[in-house]
C-alpha cells in the first residue's frame, strides 16, 4: 500500500523519552498498513484536539529508534524500533470555534486595510488555513470581498471631499490610494493564500481570484463613483498636453497613473479613445499652422521632433500597446494630409539646392505615409524632366549640353544614393531621362557624338586617361537613353573617320575602350563598321611599308591611307588639280596597290588629305637669319594646292587661283580665308578685310614672321560642319527607311496576314529608332506599290504578304 502525505499539513514529532544532554539520533522509518482496532482510533482522536490560533498533530507517530547517547562516560545502545505511520483523522470543529476564528481574521483584515500592515501574520495564515479547511469557503470568500468593498468605499468618500489645487496634485492622490490598495490586496491574497489556490482557481473558476477581485472593488467602488474616472483621464488629457506644448510634467506619476489604468482593464476602454482622439486634434492643428510659418525644411524637422517626443513618451508612461495607433495619428495629420503641400511648396527647391539631408528626412517621413512614395517618385519624375526639357530644348544651350546634362545625371544619382537609397526612385530616373532627351529628335545623339569626339582628339590635355575612361563612362549612360542611335553612329563615324586619317586622336587605346563600350552596349553588328575602319588603318601601315621597301621616295614622303568603302563615310569626288609631281607619286601607288589587289578601283579623296610644305620668307637682301626665315607649314591639300602657285608667281587673282586648282568655290574661299585673313596670313588680300570675293587678289606675303618653326595652319570649319550635319541626317533618314521596309517585309513574311494595328505594333517593336505613324504609313504604301504586300479585298486595314 501507497500512503501519500500531504506537505501543507504541520506535523507533530512525538519522542518517547527527552533528555537534557545533548544526543546524537540515527532514525529509520518503516511504513504499515493500517491495522488499529476501534479503541485506538478512539483514543488517537482525543489526543489530537484544536489548539487555540495552532495546529494539532496531523495523526503522523513517529518513535525514535536506534539511538545511541553518550553522557559523563557511559554508553547505552538502544533497540532500534519501527516507526508506524497512522492513517488522519480530521478532527471535530465546533461553529463557536469557527466564529472565533473569523472574528481573529476579521480583525486582521481591518487593520491590513486601515494601515496596510498587521502585527499577528502568522496566525492570521494558521486561522485562514483552519477556517478554510473547516468552514463554508463560499461564506469566506463573499466575507473578504465584503471587506474590501466597504473599504473601497470609505476611500471613495474621502476622495470626494478633499480639494485638488490642480490636475497633478488629483492624480498624485489617486495614485497613492492605488498603491495603498496594490499592497493591501497582495497582503490578503498571501494570507488567503490556500483559499486561492484550492478553492477559487481549482473548484469554482467563475470567482474572480483575490487580486483581480480587490482590482474589481477598485474600478467599481471607487473609479467609477461620482467621475473619478473621467476625471483622471481628462487630467492625463491635460498633462499630456501641456507636455506637448513644452512644460515640464511629472512622468512618473503619468507612468503610475496608466499602469493603473492598465491593472484596473480601463485603458482601452476609457483613456485610449479619448487620447487619441485629442491627438488627432491636437496635432492637425499644430501641423497647419507650422506648414503655413515655416519652410519645408523647418516643417520636416518640426514632424521628426514631434514623432520622437511621442515615441519617448510611449517608453515613459504610455507603453507599447499604443504606439502603432499613436504614430499613425502623428503622421496622418502632420504628413498625410499634406503630402502634395510639402512637395509642391519644398521639393524643387530642396533639388535645386542640393539639400541631401532634408530631402532624406522628407523620403524618410513619407515612407511612414499611405501612397507618400508614390507621390515623391512622381515629383521626382516631373522635377526631372522638367529640369531636363529646359537643357535640352534650349538651342542655345547646344554647344553645353551634354556636360550639363552629365553634371545634372550626377546631381541627381548623388541625390538618390545618398538621400532617397530605392530602388523606385532609380527607375524613376531612368524613366525621366529616357523621356525628357528624346523629346528633341536627333539632336542630343549628335551632340553626345561631338562631345565623344572633343574628349577624344588629341587636343585635349584637360583630363588624364583614368579621367577620360570615368568621363566615357558616364557618357555611355547618357548614350543608353537615346532612341536615335543610328544617328549617333552616323556623327560618331564621321568624327571618328576625321581622327584617324588626320592623325588626332589621343589615344588609340581610349578609342578601341570607347569602341568596347558601345559594342558591350548595342551588340557587334552596330560596331561592325568602326572596327572595320580600324582595320583599314592597320593594313594601310602595312601596304606603305612595303610599297617603300619597293619604291624610292625622290625626296618625297609619301603616306596613303586605303579605305574601305563600306566602312568609311560617303565622301564626295573631288576634281582638284594636282601639280605633276605629286600627282606621279599618286599614280605610282596606285599602280602598286592594283598589282597587289586586282579587281579594285581606287579614287583620291583629295579633301580628307593634308601635307607638310617648306617655306622660305623674305627677300635675298634681307638681313635676318636663314633660319628664321625657313618655315614648314602644316596645311590641308587644298591649302597647299594654292600655296604651289606662288612658286611661279607673287600675285594671284581670286579666278587665276580658282583655274589653277580646280576647287570648288565654296571651298576655295574657306581655303583662302584660311591663308590670308586667319592667324597665320602667309598670303596677302587686297584688298585686306576678312570676307573673300571673286575680285579679290592674293600675293605672297614675304613678311611673314611667326615664333614657331613648324606652324600648323587651320581651314575654316564652320559653314562646313552645318551643311555635314545636314547631308549626315539625310542619309540617316533614308537608312531608316531601308530598315523600315526590311521590317515590315520580314514581318509579313513570317504572319501572311496582318491587321494595320498589329502590323504597326510589330514594327515599333523591332525598330530601335522613332518612327511615326505617319512615316510607317507611307513606307506600307510603298512596298504595296512595289508588290511586297497587298491589301485585303475583304477588309482594308489587313494586309497579305506577296510571295
Amino acid at each position: 500500500l501507497l500512503y501519500t502525505i500531504k506537505f501543507e499539513f504541520d506535523y507533530v514529532l512525538m519522542s518517547e523519552k527527552r533528555k537534557r544532554h545533548t544526543s546524537l539520533v540515527q532514525t529509520s522509518l518503516s511504513f504499515q498498513p493500517n491495522k488499529r482496532t476501534k479503541a485506538e482510533v478512539k483514543s488517537s482522536g482525543k489526543q489530537q484536539a484544536l489548539l487555540g490560533g495552532g495546529m494539532a498533530s496531523r495523526g503522523i507517530h513517529i518513535n525514535p529508534t536506534n539511538s545511541l547517547h553518550k553522557s559523563q562516560g557511559n554508553t547505552k545502545k538502544v533497540q532500534p524500533k519501527k516507526l508506524v505511520v497512522k492513517n488522519f483523522v480530521a478532527p471535530v470543529v465546533t461553529r463557536e470555534q469557527l466564529e472565533a476564528l473569523w472574528t481573529r481574521l476579521q480583525q486582521g483584515l481591518s487593520d491590513i486595510l486601515q494601515t496596510g500592515d498587521t502585527k499577528n501574520k502568522s496566525s492570521l495564515l494558521d486561522d485562514a488555513d483552519n477556517l478554510c479547511i473547516h468552514g463554508d469557503q463560499m461564506d469566506l470568500y463573499l466575507k473578504i470581498e465584503g471587506e474590501v468593498k466597504n473599504h473601497m468605499e470609505f476611500c471613495s468618500a474621502e476622495l470626494a471631499k478633499k480639494q485638488f489645487a490642480d490636475n497633478t496634485a488629483f492624480l498624485r492622490e489617486l495614485a497613492g490610494i492605488w498603491d495603498r490598495h496594490s499592497k493591501q490586496t497582495y497582503l490578503i491574497r498571501n494570507i488567503f493564500n490556500y483559499l486561492e489556490r484550492r478553492y477559487v482557481v481549482l473548484s469554482h473558476k467563475q470567482l474572480l481570484p483575490l487580486w483581480e477581485m480587490g482590482a474589481a472593488a477598485f474600478r467599481r467602488e471607487l473609479m467609477c463613483v461620482n467621475k473619478v474616472s473621467s476625471r483622471c483621464v481628462d487630467a492625463i488629457l491635460a498633462l499630456v498636453e501641456q507636455e506637448r506644448c513644452g512644460d515640464d510634467v511629472d512622468s512618473t506619476l503619468l507612468n503610475d497613473i496608466i499602469t493603473m489604468l492598465r491593472k484596473l482593464n480601463m485603458y482601452g476602454s476609457d483613456f485610449e479613445a479619448p487620447f487619441l482622439d485629442q491627438t488627432n486634434e491636437f496635432y492637425r492643428v499644430k501641423g497647419e499652422i507650422q506648414l503655413n510659418e515655416n519652410t519645408v525644411p523647418v516643417y520636416l524637422n518640426y514632424v521628426t521632433k514631434c514623432i520622437s517626443d511621442e515615441e519617448r513618451r510611449l517608453r515613459l508612461y504610455l507603453g507599447s500597446s499604443s504606439k502603432r495607433q499613436l504614430i499613425k495619428t502623428v503622421e496622418s495629420n502632420l504628413i498625410g494630409t499634406h503630402v502634395q503641400d510639402l512637395l509642391t511648396k519644398g521639393f524643387d527647391i530642396m533639388m535645386d539646392e542640393r539639400r541631401f539631408s532634408d530631402l532624406h528626412i522628407l523620403y524618410t517621413l513619407l515612407n511612414r505615409v499611405s501612397e507618400g512614395s508614390y507621390h515623391m517618385c512622381f515629383f521626382l519624375y516631373t522635377y526631372i524632366k522638367k529640369r531636363g526639357l529646359e537643357i535640352v530644348m534650349n538651342p542655345e544651350k547646344d554647344k553645353t549640353m551634354v556636360q550639363e546634362l552629365l553634371e545634372f545625371k550626377s546631381n541627381i544619382d548623388n541625390i538618390i544614393s545618398s538621400s532617397f537609397n530605392s530602388e523606385d526612385c532609380v527607375d524613376v530616373n531612368k524613366k525621366a531621362f529616357e523621356e525628357f532627351i528624346n523629346k528633341r529628335p536627333n539632336k542630343p545623339a549628335e551632340l553626345i557624338a561631338k562631345f565623344i569626339d572633343g574628349k577624344l582628339r588629341s587636343g585635349n590635355k584637360e583630363q588624364t586617361e583614368e579621367e577620360l575612361e570615368e568621363m566615357l563612362d558616364k557618357v555611355m549612360v547618357l548614350f543608353r537613353f537615346i532612341q536615335g542611335k543610328d544617328i549617333f553612329e552616323a556623327f560618331y563615324k564621321k568624327d571618328l573617320a576625321k581622327r584617324l586619317l588626320m592623325s588626332k586622336s589621343a589615344s588609340i587605346d581610349s578609342e578601341k575602350s570607347m569602341l568596347g563600350k558601345l559594342k558591350r552596349e548595342c551588340g557587334s553588328q552596330f560596331t561592325f563598321k568602326l572596327e572595320g575602319m580600324f582595320k583599314d588603318m592597320a593594313l594601310s601601315k602595312d601596304l606603305m611599308l612595303g610599297y617603300k621597301e619597293k619604291e624610292e621616295s625622290d625626296g618625297v614622303d609619301l603616306g596613303v591611307t586605303v579605305l574601305t568603302t563600306g566602312y568609311w563615310p560617303t565622301y564626295t569626288p573631288d576634281s582638284a588639280i594636282i601639280p605633276p609631281g605629286i600627282s606621279v607619286l599618286l599614280d605610282q601607288y596606285k599602280t602598286y596597290y592594283l598589282n597587289k589587289h586586282s579587281g579594285r578601283k581606287l579614287t583620291w579623296q583629295h579633301s580628307l588629305s593634308f601635307c607638310t610644305l617648306k617655306a622660305t620668307f623674305g627677300d635675298s637682301n634681307s638681313t635676318e637669319k636663314k633660319l628664321d626665315l625657313k618655315k614648314e607649314l602644316n596645311v590641308s591639300v587644298y591649302q597647299g594646292l594654292v600655296l604651289f602657285l606662288f612658286n611661279n608667281s607673287n600675285k594671284l587673282s581670286y579666278n587665276d587661283v580658282k583655274e589653277s586648282t580646280g576647287i570648288e568655290e565654296e571651298e576655295l574661299g574657306r581655303v583662302l580665308q584660311s591663308l590670308a585673313c586667319g592667324k597665320a596670313r602667309v598670303l596677302k588680300k587686297v584688298p585686306p578685310g576678312k570676307d573673300i570675293a571673286k575680285t579679290d587678289e592674293f600675293e605672297f606675303n614675304a613678311d611673314f614672321r611667326h615664333k614657331l618653326f613648324k606652324i600648323k595652319i587651320n581651314q575654316v570649319q564652320t559653314k562646313e560642319t552645318v551643311e555635314e550635319n545636314v547631308n549626315t541626317t539625310e542619309k540617316v533618314f533614308q537608312d531608316r527607311q531601308y530598315l523600315i521596309d526590311a521590317a515590315i517585309v520580314r514581318i509579313m513574311k513570317a504572319r501572311k496576314t496582318l491587321q494595320h494595328s498589329l502590323l504597326v505594333s510589330e514594327c515599333y517593336n523591332q525598330l530601335k529608332f522613332p518612327i511615326k505613324p505617319v512615316d510607317l504609313k507611307k513606307r506600307i504604301e510603298s512596298l504595296i506599290e512595289r508588290d511586297y504586300v497587298e491589301r485585303s479585298k475583304d477588309d482594308k486595314n489587313v494586309y497579305h504578304y506577296v510571295a
